[in-house]
């Protein structure tokens, strides 16, 4: 497994999407996109694999000491944290154009006594960081997998980001409205042990004015009177509010100030958009 983990740190020649930095790459071959997010995932076809590139978010503190220390598990979707690491993880540094620090830990997670293989990297750029989390249900899987994961390492580069350009009145005019689509929604259950949630389909919105706000919510959105308090929600929920504007002919959309989450996705035609492979129509 550690001459795995080192080779894939080899192969990388970038770092990863961050507000003052973008990752380019190309995915593996044969996955499925998952439409869940944050960030993007892959699931494989004919392997029980995956790999999961989480958005930059800013940090305090040693961040890498704080990887060493818990590997940032709370950061890793719910469903997707380990529930228990067997033995201690083997970590590796190594450098990558663009990035301060790039920290590696290869570890086998103990499901009912077996053993699921897992690489997690963290990137480091300026006071932002990113992991890149890549997992198997088993070592064949693993095996079978890692190749193409290496390959996907290799494509990887980072550039400098620059700001969107500013949301234009016509381009506003174009795209305003509601948004309805069907996401899955993670739903924990009663029982406190990790993994035991689910996800189910619900309906998922999202709300764009006219002067560059973009707020998104499951199942409802209350606009009392027909007006909608952007500045409210961002209050309420800041993690899923914020602006976009039109940039190079794509919509891009900067979700939660804290922690940014960028998506970049076509323009709505006819009234229909997609974000994360997800089909919304303006209603």
């Amino acid at each position: 497994m550690a001459r795995l983990a080192a080779f894939l740190l080899l192969a990388v020649a970038g770092a990863v999407q961050a507000q003052t930095h973008v990752l380019r790459y190309e995915p593996p071959a044969n996955v499925f996109r998952s439409s869940l997010g944050p960030g993007e995932s892959y699931s494989f076809n004919g392997a029980n694999a995956q790999v999961h590139v989480y958005p930059f978010r800013a940090f305090g503190g040693d961040i890498a000491q704080a990887f060493q220390r818990t590997l940032l598990r709370d950061w890793i979707s719910p469903m997707d944290q380990e529930e228990n690491v067997a033995g201690a993880p083997r970590l590796q540094r190594s450098a990558i154009p663009g990035a301060d620090l790039v920290l590696a830990a290869s570890f086998n997670e103990s499901r009912v006594g077996l053993a699921r293989p897992h690489l997690r990297m963290l990137i480091v750029a300026g006071n932002e960081a990113t992991l890149v989390d890549a997992s198997a249900g088993t070592p064949q899987s693993w095996q079978q997998v890692v190749p193409a994961l290496n390959r996907m390492a290799g494509t990887m580069r980072v550039e400098a980001a620059r700001a969107p350009a500013p949301l234009s009145a016509e381009a506003a005019r174009g795209i305003a409205g509601l948004y309805q689509g069907i996401k899955p929604k993670y739903m924990a259950t009663m029982v406190n042990v990790i993994g035991s949630g689910y996800y189910q389909n619900a309906l998922h919105f999202y709300l764009f004015s006219g002067d560059g706000r973009v707020y998104r919510a499951y199942d409802k959105l209350e606009a009392p009177g027909g007006r909608f308090d952007f500045d409210a929600a961002e209050r309420r929920d800041a993690t899923n509010a914020g602006r976009y504007t039109v940039d190079g002919g794509k919509l891009v959309i900067t979700l939660n100030r804290e922690s940014p989450e960028k998506i970049v996705t076509e323009v709505p035609k006819d009234g229909r958009l997609v974000i994360y492979s997800i089909p919304y129509q303006r209603q």
